[in-house]
């Protein structure tokens, strides 16, 4: 009678060996072996049972039928193609739009070549520490939602049945900005007469007409008709005509005066 390769009271994949009198557990997705050392058996056993169970949870093996799809072979990064698709179909703005694909491109270079139905929690988990070990919050939280869509929208398709990014934590983004104070903006001018003359100009016209930096860099002369600024916002498409008679009485300055001191740094 042939002796037994294994324990049988043992749980699966937990091997002893006299020689070395050592426990070993094998991962039964890479078939990896892990030595235990020489501890006793009732640790040895928690130990494989803990594994055990922690395979079963995470790892989803490709079934036939997926085979015959083909969907064991459908990576991660044929899904962004497919999906940068369906973003073109959304009305987003430009700029959102350009965010959204330097972001895809960020997830195609780190999990591209993973198997799309094979992405587990702990990829998305360990994905999105590289930016909270760095303390950026909000780009986790930024690329958190980007990833939940995306796979919100392979389940949507039939490719997936679960969205790995459901059961990661929501990074916890404390805002660092406040309200800027009229001294403290003051003090920023005076000292931004040592930059180019175009700069503290430019830091003006930000203040009385209350535009983004993105909306700032763009205005041109040819955008004043009838004493009236038009403005297309970038990121939200809204048209606005602003006045040049406006005034900020807490500084003094008028759009118009401002836009005259630009004429005349730019004829220079």
């Amino acid at each position: 009678m042939s002796r037994k390769k294994y324990d049988a009271n043992l749980p699966r994949y937990l091997t002893y060996r006299k020689a070395s009198k050592s426990f070993f557990w094998r991962n039964p997705v890479t078939d990896k072996e892990f030595p235990l050392g020489q501890i006793a058996r009732r640790d040895a056993i928690t130990q494989a049972i803990e594994a055990n169970n922690f395979i079963a949870q995470n790892h989803t093996p490709v079934a036939l039928i997926e085979k015959l799809k083909g969907t064991d072979s459908f990576t991660v990064s044929a899904w962004i193609d497919r999906y940068e698709v369906l973003l073109q179909r959304r009305s987003l703005s430009v700029n959102t739009y350009k965010i959204r694909s330097n972001q895809l491109a960020t997830v195609r270079e780190k999990m591209g070549e993973i198997i799309l139905a094979e992405v587990t929690t702990r990829h998305i988990a360990k994905f999105l520490e590289s930016w909270i070990t760095e303390g950026k919050k909000t780009m986790a939280g930024a690329m958190r939602s980007v990833l939940s869509d995306m796979f919100r929208e392979a389940i949507v398709e039939g490719h997936i049945v679960k969205n790995p990014v459901e059961a990661t934590r929501i990074p916890e983004i404390k805002v660092a900005r406040e309200r800027l104070q009229l001294e403290t903006y003051n003090a920023t001018r005076t000292a931004a007469e040592h930059l180019p003359v175009w700069f503290p100009l430019a830091m003006d016209l930000a203040l009385v007409t209350g535009q983004r930096r993105e909306d700032i860099v763009n205005m041109k002369f040819s955008d004043v008709v009838d004493n009236r600024l038009y403005v297309t916002q970038i990121k939200t498409g809204m048209k606005i005509a602003i006045p040049l008679s406006l005034t900020l009485r807490a500084t003094g300055l008028r759009l118009g005066t401002v836009i005259d001191r630009c004429r005349l740094v730019s004829r220079t």
